[in-house]
């Protein structure tokens, strides 16, 4: 099995302060660019990358359904979808079962090896976020995660 790191390099320091008319725009740019510099490194070693991770958790929780409803699910083209499971089952962490019910259909079932993996990646995820959110206390920090996840549910305006 492959190793992962889980040690985030550091964002690169990036304290410019906002321009005058800095609003939600640049904040959020902000923190996500902070954010991502740091699950990127985490995702590096991974196969299949931040999609690999997506579809792990996906196949882990058991709430994927057919691997065309997983790729509208988590927003990924079909044949990336169908590139990053082929990734992840010579990785060894997921298989590919016939389905009982209709053998046109491959279930993804996550091995041991792939669970193993994906509680890695979850630790470095979550330590990600930690260093990102670190000049929160907890309160303000449950506060803004609150407020993103209400924001986040919001029906998207069109593009």
């Amino acid at each position: 099995m492959q190793r992962i790191s889980l040690t985030p390099r550091p964002a690169p320091a990036r304290h410019v302060p906002p321009p005058s008319s800095a609003g939600l725009g640049w904040a959020l740019r902000t923190v996500l660019r902070d954010y991502l510099a740091r699950a990127d490194a985490v995702l590096a070693t991974a196969p299949g990358g931040q999609h690999g991770y997506e579809i792990l958790a996906a196949v882990s929780a058991g709430d994927y359904g057919t691997q065309i409803s997983l790729a509208n699910r988590l927003g990924i083209h079909r044949t990336v979808v169908t590139d990053r499971i082929d990734d992840l089952e010579r990785a060894g962490m997921l298989q590919r079962h016939l389905s009982a019910a209709d053998r046109r259909v491959r279930r993804l079932v996550i091995t041991d090896a792939g669970r193993a993996v994906l509680t890695e990646l979850s630790a470095g995820l979550e330590a990600a976020e930690e260093e990102t959110l670190a000049s929160l206390d907890e309160d303000k920090r449950e506060q803004f995660l609150n407020a993103l996840h209400l924001l986040a549910r919001r029906p998207v305006a069109a593009a």
